[in-house]
């Protein structure tokens, strides 16, 4: 295979590791020979503390050890959960030599292993999680040249889209479900999409959203919507996705955008990712499309916020401005009720959560996520 083979090889297998995460070694793999490295990780690391929540390698004979002693010296892992996410990552930006040959990590860690450097990149940052992938590179290697930074930029946001639909189906897609099935306990619209815009598959949510007609409908097995700009952006993801299956892999452009609703409430959040197929063919799906509704998720977050604390609604309200940066007086405000309230809400929020401190309280609600719809 010529080095086009191999990029568009690595691509398509880093965006079938998004959909079935036993596929990531082989993933990484790819990643690995195209970067010219040892071996290559997907990290995925609590903030603040910085703890290893999950971890997928290929060719790393250590991974054990890295976790359980030198995570904590490798100098990388601060720096990169400081920079935003789609920032490409090497020991250049940040460390000199000096400073290499007197840190633990390398010298007793990556040395016996013939790695030192890396390159890599930051592919989601949140407040609670940093997720980061890179690639070990030997000391002969040498830091990595301008070319290798640039395929680095290129496959980074092949990376985001695999690991946002990753999130986005969680675990439901387990053995006891077809990948279909599990679209449809997702709270989001998911929506299967052929070349040329024809809909394939369309979860429970995403019928919901395109019987209420705002803004967005499904005529005769096609997307249909209300604004022009919505349709001129959707055509323009859709495009890019298909230059995608074209082996056209030198551009990137973001595929998640807004469509308004004609109600004139909150609009949709769209995001168009890479369904890559397994049988080639007209009509096949490409693309995955998820339509998020903020009215229908806050919803299903009070009603989760309620059950998982046995709060009131209005303390849910609260708790679900809390978890959404709002202050308490701005939520007074928005809810037209007086500040000494939504006070006497937090203080019962903070009985029934355990929580003393605001900043435990606010972690606790965040570990409660609206996944899936509760039907049972």
């Amino acid at each position: 295979m010529g080095p086009g083979d191999d990029l568009l090889a690595a691509i398509t297998r880093i965006h079938a590791a998004g959909l079935c995460a036993a596929k990531w070694p082989d993933a990484l793999s790819l990643f690995t020979q195209l970067m010219g490295g040892h071996g290559a990780s997907l990290e995925f690391i609590e903030r603040p503390s910085l703890r290893h929540r999950d971890m997928h390698s290929y060719g790393l004979p250590a991974v054990g050890p890295y976790l359980h002693h030198y995570a904590p010296m490798c100098p990388r892992v601060p720096f990169a959960s400081r920079q935003p996410a789609g920032t490409v990552q090497y020991d250049a930006q940040y460390i000199d030599e000096e400073a290499m040959d007197a840190n633990p990590f390398f010298t007793e860690f990556l040395a016996p292993y013939d790695m030192r450097y890396f390159i890599g990149g930051v592919v989601a940052r949140s407040p609670q999680e940093v997720v980061l992938t890179g690639v070990q590179i030997s000391p002969k290697a040498g830091h990595p040249p301008p070319a290798k930074i640039k395929l680095m930029a290129l496959l980074l946001p092949h990376f985001q889209q695999a690991v946002d639909v990753a999130q986005r189906v969680g675990r439901l897609n387990g053995a006891q479900y077809s990948f279909e099935r599990a679209l449809d306990w997702l709270a989001d619209g998911v929506l299967m999409l052929a070349a040329d815009g024809a809909v394939r598959y369309a979860n429970a949510a995403a019928q919901e959203i395109a019987r209420a007609g705002d803004g967005i409908a499904i005529r005769r097995g096609v997307l249909e919507f209300a604004s022009g700009d919505a349709a001129v952006k959707f055509g323009t993801a859709l495009n890019f996705i298909g230059r995608l299956h074209d082996a056209d892999v030198t551009a990137t452009m973001s595929t998640d955008f807004t469509i308004e609703k004609t109600s004139g409430l909150t609009p949709y959040s769209v995001s168009l990712r890479p369904l890559l197929p397994k049988t080639e063919g007209d009509g096949i799906a490409i693309a995955l499309m998820f339509i998020h509704d903020p009215q229908v998720r806050d919803v299903k977050a009070l009603d989760m916020l309620q059950q998982a604390f046995g709060l009131t609604p209005a303390e849910a309200e609260v708790a679900l401005a809390l978890r959404s940066g709002s202050s308490l007086d701005e939520h007074a405000l928005r809810r037209k009720i007086s500040p000494n309230t939504v006070y006497t809400h937090l203080r019962r929020i903070k009985e029934k959560t355990g929580c003393s401190r605001m900043a435990e309280l606010i972690r606790k609600l965040n570990d409660v996520h609206v996944v899936a719809k509760r039907e049972y």
